[in-house]
């Protein structure tokens, strides 16, 4: 399930996006392909920056917490050329951190 729906324009479907990142975080044998690979890593950093401009100003410890990973998430760039594997890791290190920002919010609701 791979979308390109840019979450920064509307409110943030959290259904729709749980069932993205889940898609990433499950396991699996295999490392997709480097260009499909990037393209979703766009999509998950677009909607990890969406929910960190949407808990600007909460002040809530944990929500705090993973701003503060999500920003550094967003800022660390690849030392390297990416090979498939280290952009899946990429990857799935952003679909997780979008995944558990988004149980935090809800679960301090």
């Amino acid at each position: 399930m791979e979308s390109t729906t840019e979450h920064t324009a509307k409110q943030l479907d959290r259904d729709q996006a749980l069932a993205e990142l889940r898609s990433i975080t499950r396991p699996r044998l295999d490392v997709p392909s480097l260009p499909s690979t990037l393209q979703r890593t766009e999509t998950v950093a677009g909607i990890l920056r969406s929910l960190l401009n949407e808990s600007q100003g909460d002040d809530r410890e944990s929500v705090r917490v993973m701003r503060r990973l999500g920003t550094r998430l967003l800022t660390e760039c690849p030392q390297d050329e990416p090979t498939p594997y280290t952009a899946w890791q990429q990857l799935v290190n952003l679909a997780r951190c979008t995944e558990a920002f988004l149980d935090v919010e809800s679960r301090s609701r």
